[in-house]
């Protein structure tokens, strides 16, 4: 393989971590690049064909028009890469080349959705069931989506990229730190993953196991609050690996190295990445439920649910991703 510039390896390394957007519902991860840069974790398997995957052919013209790839990221909780586990985080990432743009769209663990061969259940138990191919089918076919490819991440890895780069700040309600803290607590007791308490509130540097503390906090504004967290924690490692010296970028890339399975292969990547360093694009992010869902909380059975009507949840995510509307969250 080619020696890769620099500027190369920092694009490799920038769109491991918007790839990784996924991270911290329970955990973590970011790229696939050994610090030689030629090892990807690809997953083969995944089918490329449309219809298979429930795609329908006017979404994917509606995407191919609009200049748009959209790819599902998944944060799992299990730590195995060959255990399947539950997709505790689920986003759309958008690459938006007509609007300039890459956007989140978080989809609720507990939304009730359709599940092929399964019925009705909690939309986070497809990649259970089915992986990777069947959780995106389950996206494509509730949500009217055209994706094709995916990147699943696990948990302990970035802690360690954050703690390398030094940290990330956010902003810290009181509430939210004592639940922070407990999670912390909890990881040490559950996982022998310690560190010390987060010690206070407002604008707090974390490092990387307060990060994912922090990220998963949901007792303070439900499931809709915990993924702003995630994508806040996400935008800061973002834009810490974008002002990282090119010396650190070997290590970064070999810290994250095992942590990520991706349908992608290197050639997307790289392209995706290239078009992400030179065109500066803005971030935009959105997340289901939101006000314009009219959701409510209900228990079916013996599980609780966000329920909430797919078909208009579908308009709303076509109008942010394609049309570049805000949702009112």
């Amino acid at each position: 393989m080619a020696k890769l510039t620099a500027r190369k390896k920092k694009v490799i390394i920038i769109l491991s971590v918007i790839l990784a957007i996924i991270l911290l519902a329970v955990g973590s991860a970011a790229a696939i690049f050994s610090y030689t840069f030629g090892s990807l974790n690809r997953d083969n398997n995944l089918t490329k064909d449309p219809e298979k995957l429930g795609v329908t052919s006017e979404t994917q013209e509606k995407s191919q028009d609009a200049d748009i790839t959209n790819i599902a990221l998944f944060g799992l909780d299990t730590r195995a890469m060959d255990d399947s586990g539950r997709s505790d985080a689920i986003i759309i990432l958008s690459i938006d080349k007509k609007h300039n743009s890459l956007k989140l769209s978080s989809i609720a663990r507990d939304t009730y959705a359709a599940v092929e061969g399964y019925g009705n259940t909690k939309i986070n138990h497809a990649y259970a069931y089915g992986g990777a191919e069947l959780a995106i089918k389950t996206l494509n076919q509730n949500f009217n989506m055209d994706i094709e490819d995916y990147v699943s991440v696990n948990f302990e890895q970035l802690a360690n990229v954050i703690d390398y780069l030094g940290g990330v700040t956010v902003n810290i309600t009181e509430e939210e730190l004592s639940h922070a803290n407990e999670k912390l607590a909890s990881m040490g007791t559950e996982s022998g993953l310690y560190s010390d308490p987060i010690p206070g509130t407002g604008d707090v540097e974390l490092n990387g196991l307060q990060a994912v503390a922090y990220s998963r906090v949901r007792e303070v504004g439900g499931d809709t609050a915990r993924t702003s967290r995630q994508r806040e924690v996400l935008e800061a490692l973002f834009n810490k690996v974008k002002s990282a010296s090119v010396t650190q970028y070997p290590s970064i890339a070999n810290k994250l190295l095992g942590s990520v399975q991706t349908s992608l292969s290197y050639t997307e990547i790289m392209d995706l990445g290239m078009w992400a360093i030179g065109s500066s694009p803005t971030w935009k992010t959105t997340v289901f439920p939101n006000k314009e869902c009219n959701s409510s909380g209900q228990y079916i059975g013996d599980l609780w649910y966000y329920v909430y009507d797919l078909d208009n949840a579908a308009e709303i995510l076509h109008r942010f991703i394609y049309d570049d509307i805000q949702p009112e969250e």
